[in-house]
């Protein structure tokens, strides 16, 4: 039997063994004793009590955002979770939060104008400190929203859960460090596999209640693993693809992509005319199957009319294939170069072939597809086609090993 005074010598010692470890506990858990105010309900939710939110990806984030007070439902009994924000709102929304995070109540006594209240609070604890003129009267962008609440609570209580390095969210600034704070604490996710933002777009009140909510609930925060968004739209170059590669490609434009179908040896659908016919008639035929890539090349037929016709009538097709394709990859090819003997005849121009591919890189980077630079590789150090590139008729066409080389541009510069 164990003596009385080494029992007592054992109690002893794991009396200090738990003082000690609740001692190095004690500032882990007091950094963030905001927390706990968010576990005291002001008001009970229940199914259906607004009318216009069904059961969906938001039902979880009002609920909780209607239970702490932070948000509310308008005059009518509904919550309009479509509906936007404004400054005032967004304003008063972080005032309550940051209240009751520090205090344990987000009631607040209005006055005249009824937001003025919150916009003092805000003023007072650095959460809005520039002047906004009317701001009951001005939307909220996500961007602005995203700036005011990253200030509702201390960046003790945002911890980083996702690792996403400034400058990886495509619309979004590197140096935005409050909406990468939000993304990295998991309370922003963006729209898209991308991260994508929106920042200058309005923000609904039903993404308001998601943000708010994950505030509050840090068991509401998400982890997310971000794509890196294509940087459209450059290619670079790659490894040569062999012919399974374009199993499930198509190629569309005029009379070039004839010479490509019979000379190239790459095996893949092709879409051939003069310009004008493969607006009328290929583009149907090619919208009839979906293709994993697409690419186009349309202009040398067209570089002696309106270039801003031709970019507008180009993004009407690129329109077509991206609503009949949503996931191909499609590939915006540059117009192949003339001789040095045809440039000068000042029909087919090397300097109006450059404007024109200028004009379809442009194009290519608001439409976000891919530009392929068929052009460069296949010019001579002065910037022609070289004599044995050029067809036998000293037209525009190519040579066979033109179009061969043109085919080796293709199979080596691909979206990876």
């Amino acid at each position: 039997m164990m003596k009385r005074s080494n029992f007592l010598k054992s109690i002893l010692a794991l009396t200090l063994t738990l003082a000690l470890s609740l001692a190095l506990a004690l500032p882990a858990l007091g950094a963030e004793p905001g927390f706990l105010n968010f576990q005291t309900k002001v008001s009970t939710y229940t199914d259906g009590m607004f009318p216009d939110v069904p059961k969906t990806w938001y039902t979880t984030y009002v609920a909780a955002v209607y239970e702490l007070g932070l948000m509310k439902g308008d005059a009518e009994g509904g919550f309009r979770p479509d509906y936007g924000v404004t400054l005032a709102e967004t304003l008063t929304i972080a005032a309550r939060l940051h209240k009751l995070y520090h205090t344990g109540s987000a009631d607040f006594t209005q006055g005249y104008p009824w937001y003025q209240v919150y916009v003092d609070y805000c003023r007072e604890n650095g959460i809005q400190t520039a002047e906004i003129a009317d701001c009951d009267g001005i939307a909220a962008k996500r961007s602005e929203f995203a700036a005011i609440l990253s200030r509702a609570l201390p960046a003790s209580a945002l911890p980083a859960i996702n690792d996403i390095p400034d400058g990886q969210i495509p619309d979004v600034p590197a140096d935005s460090a409050e909406i990468y704070m939000l993304y990295r604490a998991g309370i922003l996710t963006g729209n898209d596999e991308y991260g994508t933002f929106l920042p200058d777009s309005d923000i609904r009140r039903s993404e308001v209640s998601a943000v708010v909510s994950r505030m509050a609930f840090r068991s509401l925060r998400v982890e997310v693993t971000l794509t890196s968004k294509p940087a459209y739209p450059v290619l670079k170059e790659g490894e040569r693809q062999d012919d399974a590669y374009f199993s499930d490609a198509a190629m569309m434009g005029n009379s070039l992509v004839d010479g490509m179908m019979l000379c190239c040896g790459i095996p893949m659908s092709y879409f051939g005319k003069t310009s004008g016919t493969v607006r009328m008639n290929r583009l149907s035929e090619l919208l009839l199957k979906t293709y994993g890539k697409v690419y186009i090349q349309l202009g040398i037929n067209d570089i002696g009319g309106s270039i801003d016709n031709f970019i507008e009538g180009y993004r009407s097709i690129l329109a077509q294939i991206r609503a009949a394709m949503p996931e191909a990859d499609i590939y915006v090819m540059a117009i192949t170069p003339v001789t040095k003997t045809r440039s000068a005849e000042g029909v087919f121009t090397m300097e109006k072939i450059k404007t024109y591919n200028a004009a379809l890189y442009t194009l290519a980077e608001e439409e976000q597809c891919w530009y392929l630079d068929c052009c460069t590789p296949l010019c001579d150090a002065e910037g022609y086609l070289p004599a044995a590139y050029g067809g036998w008729d000293g037209s525009p066409h190519l040579s066979n090993d033109g179009y061969r080389a043109w085919a080796e541009v293709i199979r080596t510069h691909y979206a990876e």
